[in-house]
């Protein structure tokens, strides 16, 4: 693919300059350590003072910087969360479950998830969950087999955490495929680690009696809105639609005058070893604070 970049509009780079530059004034970043960690977590190269330059100038509006730049700040401010996340997530976990009528467990749902999206909506159809479940011979509901989604693009890595004195799950987020670019066909082997973004409540049942949940996430740039249902056991894998605020730097989003008509159908799998993950995650962070410690002054 020649150019992969997304040529983003001129009421969108406005809109990326005003959201980095908020971000940037909350979390009291310079341009210098904007630059640098706008290339830690996109491996776009804004290194040293160039890169501070770079930053200053797009600050500024002086020059008309180049998409891939603007790329690169697209998927950085669409994977850090706002400050005070955790805070929100609780909010909005107290608002969901305090008035739910059947308790449903959701502790169940604990682990680390690949997350994979697709603009196929086969399996959630207007006919909402009746094809979930069906009736077997004995008179019981069992899940049907669930035809796979006809593309399958590696979009996210997310973990679901217990959230103190909550009926809820945190939820933290690494977005690794911003644009749900279609070329993308695999996860890194090096991922990156994830950042606090959101919650996730269990949301009732649907007329079939599968379990539903409701996921909100967070960035500086946009919040995501998924409804899951419980599709399969092992591994553990929900499927559902996720819905954006907004449609910078994915071409292939569809626009409706329904806010809910979803942008994407997902599914998301429970990754198996998540012990032998978490070591991973661990030893990546400990290789990176040795490098610190090794820095010249």
């Amino acid at each position: 693919m020649a150019d992969r970049y997304v040529h983003y509009s001129d009421e969108e780079r406005e809109r990326l300059r005003a959201a980095l530059q908020e971000y940037s004034t909350a979390m009291k970043l310079s341009a210098q350590a904007l630059a640098d960690d706008i290339t830690r977590k996109t491996q776009f190269p804004l290194d040293l003072d160039a890169g501070r330059k770079r930053v200053e100038r797009f600050f500024q509006g002086r020059h008309r910087q180049p998409d891939d730049f603007i790329d690169a700040l697209a998927r950085y401010l669409g994977s850090v969360p706002p400050p005070l996340i955790e805070q929100s997530a609780a909010t909005l976990a107290h608002f969901f479950t305090r008035s739910i009528k059947r308790a449903e467990r959701i502790d169940g749902l604990i682990g680390r998830y690949r997350v994979y999206a697709s603009t196929d909506r086969r399996a959630h159809g207007h006919d909402g969950f009746r094809e979930v479940m069906q009736l077997n011979q004995w008179g019981e509901f069992s899940a049907a087999p669930m035809k796979p989604m006809i593309s399958r693009v590696p979009y996210a890595v997310i973990e679901m955490k217990p959230m103190p004195k909550s009926e809820a799950l945190l939820v933290s987020e690494a977005i690794i495929n911003f644009s749900v670019d279609p070329e993308i066909e695999e996860f890194p082997e090096d991922l990156p680690r994830e950042a606090e973004a959101g919650v996730i409540v269990a949301f009732g049942h649907s007329d079939r009696d599968v379990p539903r949940y409701f996921m909100a996430t967070r960035t500086v740039l946009e919040t995501r809105l998924y409804r899951l249902y419980k599709v399969a056991d092992d591994p553990l894998t929900l499927r559902g639609e996720l819905n954006f605020n907004g449609g910078i730097g994915r071409p292939s989003s569809l626009t409706h005058s329904n806010p809910l008509h979803p942008d994407y159908e997902v599914e998301l799998v429970r990754i198996e070893d998540a012990a032998q993950d978490e070591a991973e995650h661990e030893a990546g962070d400990s290789a990176a604070q040795q490098d610190e410690v090794d820095l010249p002054p």
